[in-house]
């Protein structure tokens, strides 16, 4: 009983130093060792503090790679059924992102993807791997957008724009209206959750999405693989009469 109270002070006194932003959502936790030494306990009761926080949501923990820090008031939910832009799926997530690593270039996308853009097989669209990591510099999600080259026309490669919906919205003048849009469990071998993933086991989900203008017309295609542990997802079903 005396350790579980020494855990229960330990506990409050890492919340306090996260109301103070000495720790922030999705930094990553020093050692045990370290954060007993902190807060004047054994390994023991820390162990015991931190498997409190977890109960609570407070923190998670990636096998093989460290504890994470998420929001004190859990993991907010990202509602599938309203079409926002992936850094305010990661902002509701309660992670505070870092910066982002970029590759651009032409491709001659696969088949399916050519189809949602309407451009004809074997020629190229513009695309955009983006690579998103939390502050503390652990990957978040892995991005690749496809457009049309000539809708590509006013990207600089060397200043990627953050949101490409304000990017066609303020440079196009295009409105992104809705999006057409299914989850992806990722195979062994694609290409896009390994480099997600890395060396990790990080449990990876897919949503790819086409998305249309206020005509109807395509405009992007994007494909989104995210770190399930830092997502909740919910989607609204109405049962008809």
């Amino acid at each position: 009983m005396k350790r579980m109270s020494a855990a229960l002070r330990a506990k409050e006194d890492f919340l306090m130093l996260c109301r103070e932003g000495v720790f922030q959502a999705g930094d990553r936790l020093p050692s045990e060792s370290s954060m007993a030494d902190r807060f004047g306990v054994s390994r023991e009761t820390w162990r015991a503090s931190l498997e409190l926080l977890r109960r609570d949501g407070i923190i998670y923990t990636k096998h093989g790679i460290g504890t994470f820090l998420m929001e004190v008031t859990g993991k907010p939910e990202n509602d599938l059924t309203r079409l926002c832009s992936v850094s305010e799926m990661i902002q509701r997530a309660g992670v505070t992102e870092g910066p982002s690593s970029y590759t651009t270039g032409l491709a001659i996308p696969r088949p399916e993807i050519a189809s949602a853009l309407g451009v004809k097989p074997g020629v190229n669209v513009f695309y955009i791997n983006r690579m998103r990591h939390s502050k503390a510099g652990n990957p978040i999600c892995c991005s690749v957008h496809y457009m049309p080259v000539y809708l590509a026309d006013e990207i600089d490669p060397a200043h990627i724009p953050d949101s490409m919906f304000l990017y066609l919205e303020r440079q196009k003048g295009i409105f992104v209206a809705r999006s057409a849009a299914h989850i992806v469990l990722p195979k062994q071998n694609d290409s896009i959750a390994q480099q997600l993933r890395g060396n990790t086991e990080m449990r990876v989900l897919g949503i790819e999405q086409q998305h249309f203008d206020s005509r109807g017309n395509p405009v992007l295609f994007t494909v989104d693989y995210l770190d399930i542990e830092l997502f909740n997802f919910t989607f609204t079903r109405i049962r008809e009469k």
